[in-house]
């Protein structure tokens, strides 16, 4: 037994430019005695090591031991770095731990979505959820059924039951909102745009939302949709409650749900019927909203669910910060996702997009077999990540989100943890690789039939995530070219939502590159091998009837590696 880093992570889930960075090294001594170790932290932007520093620390005897690791500011607007760590000691073997960072100007540049829903009394006093999300650079927290009402959204009291019969304490959401605001995270309070109680609706039938045959929308028997379009009493009412939970309870933004349903609906506003059309009203309710927070706190966050992708069309480009969409069927194989994102790209003009799309697997799977939930969860982030895009999954104290009514999270273990956790470090690593706004994805047009830009060979691939081949997604600017190989083998189906085997892996996968200009490096890195570090890959350049072709062979994909070729 020797010393050995039993973990490690920054102390805010982002940074802002110019803000120092400190990363949490906990070293792990099992012995009963106290070791001198020697500590080596390396900041790593891709391939390239940008500061070095050396420590000496005396480790207390049978202890886990935290120490801090302090980094100057970083003046960078966007961009991720590796946190390499290497612990030697005598006569014990080396050990390598890595974590990541990174530096923007604004969360905006990478919202990355966690969620929070357990606010009773008992968690009072009680960190550890909040820590998670950290540890998984969740810097964008939404709060699901924090509130009284879906009409009234702050409590009348500091203890009290939410129209679902659960007991809150709204001390302890405003005790977790500091915690967020304390690692740099913005709280989103969950507000429902159209949800109201029945007893509200009771009290204020015409503005409410009503069926062809004259019966009011009614969802889950609880709650009955009301009439959102500007001229309701309604649209006021919601922005109102919203101003309440920004200035009564110190949120940072609203996240906007709604159902899916209705799409359209009848309105009796002073006894006048009349077709609604929610798409077109949803962008106005936004940007009432945005007007109206914008008065009451800086900084305002605003995220509007479209379910199943309706309407995105319509709503993406409203004032809103991200491109929210609830994936359902019939979206459900994986080259479905790559649609979705592309989708929400071009309407959202540069927006972020966030997706949530949440694993029945780890549900519904047996425990004997919940490893296949384990390989659905990473394969997915790989496909979520490698278009650019942001997953909402992962939340509180190891829960996975399984289904939309999110107090019903399931635990995972441990071990998976690690696992996605290495991916949400990978993520954050290469940040501003996987999310370059000025990237294009060119799978479809410069791989296989008469395009030789790209050639693979080694293992059967696809453009667009075929099972049992390696998904090779293309993306290219004109100081890069980016590919992800994202491993389907050993499956026979696509579902996305379905749990999977684990992947053969794919070894020595050649990478042939037509090339215009100079090469400055070649490099691949996964967040299955080595905990995401780069690592240098030989290359050559031959001339071909097509000008130059770069080639390189991948040693190794297991799920999800990346090659870079920077110019």
């Amino acid at each position: 037994m020797f010393p050995t880093i039993k973990d490690a992570y920054p102390n805010k889930a982002q940074y802002i430019t110019g803000e120092p960075v400190c990363i949490e090294v906990e070293l792990n001594n099992p012995l009963e005695h106290e070791v001198r170790i020697h500590l080596t932290a390396e900041i790593v932007c891709e391939n390239s090591v940008l500061d070095s520093q050396a420590y000496d620390i005396v480790v207390g005897p049978s202890t886990v031991s935290t120490h801090l690791l302090a980094f100057g500011p970083l003046d960078e607007a966007f961009r991720g770095y590796g946190v390499d760590l290497l612990l030697t000691q005598d006569e014990a073997e080396p050990v390598r731990f890595s974590t990541a960072f990174d530096v923007v100007s604004s969360w905006r540049q990478s919202p990355r979505y966690g969620f929070l829903s357990d606010f009773h009394s008992r968690e009072q006093g009680d960190a550890k959820d909040v820590e998670s999300l950290n540890k998984l650079h969740i810097n964008l927290v939404q709060f699901y059924d924090w509130m009284y009402r879906h009409d009234e959204l702050v409590p009348p009291e500091e203890t009290f039951r939410d129209l679902m019969g659960r007991e809150l304490s709204l001390r302890v959401v405003k005790e977790k909102i500091a915690l967020c605001h304390s690692y740099g995270m913005k709280a989103m309070a969950y507000g429902a745009i159209y949800a109201a109680s029945k007893d509200f609706y009771r009290e204020h039938p015409d503005w409410a939302l009503y069926y062809g045959n004259r019966k009011a929308v009614d969802f889950i028997d609880i709650f009955t949709i009301m009439n959102i379009s500007e001229e309701s009493p309604w649209h006021r009412h919601i922005i109102g409650e919203y101003k309440k939970a920004i200035e009564q309870v110190d949120f940072d933004g609203i996240h906007m749900d709604t159902y899916g349903y209705p799409k359209t609906g009848i309105s009796r506003l002073g006894g006048v019927e009349k077709v609604e059309r929610l798409e077109k009203q949803f962008p106005v309710l936004i940007e009432n909203t945005r007007k109206e927070l914008n008065k009451t706190k800086e900084d305002i966050g605003l995220i509007f669910n479209n379910v199943g992708n309706w309407p995105v069309d319509t709503v993406a480009a409203a004032a809103q910060d991200a491109v929210y969409i609830e994936v359902w069927n019939p979206y459900e194989k994986y080259h479905h996702i790559q649609q979705i994102i592309a989708w929400a790209q071009q309407f959202g003009h540069g927006k972020p997009v966030i997706l949530a799309a949440y694993l029945k697997p780890f549900r519904l799977e047996p425990l004997e077999s919940i490893d296949r939930a384990h390989a659905a969860a990473l394969l997915l982030s790989a496909v979520i990540f490698s278009h650019g895009a942001y997953h909402l999954l992962l939340g509180e104290n190891n829960g996975v989100l399984t289904q939309g009514y999110y107090v019903d999270y399931s635990v995972a273990g441990d071990a998976f943890m690690r696992e996605i956790r290495n991916y949400y470090d990978f993520m954050v690593r290469y940040v501003h690789l996987l999310y370059d706004p000025s990237l294009r994805d060119v799978s479809m047009t410069h791989v296989e039939g008469d395009n030789l830009e790209y050639v693979f060979g080694g293992a059967p691939y696809s453009t667009y995530g075929e099972a049992g081949k390696v998904w090779t997604v293309v993306r290219e600017n004109e100081k890069m070219k980016l590919i992800q190989f994202i491993n389907l083998t050993n499956n026979a189906e696509d579902y996305w939502n379905e749990g999977k085997n684990r992947p053969v892996e794919v070894k020595n996968l050649s990478v042939r590159v037509q090339v215009s200009e100079p090469v400055r490096s070649v490099f691949t890195a996964s967040p299955d091998i080595d905990m995401g570090r780069p690592k240098d890959l030989e290359y050559s350049i031959e001339e071909s009837e097509r000008g130059y072709t770069l080639s390189v062979t991948v040693p190794s994909v297991y799920q999800w590696s990346m090659l870079v070729i920077g110019h």
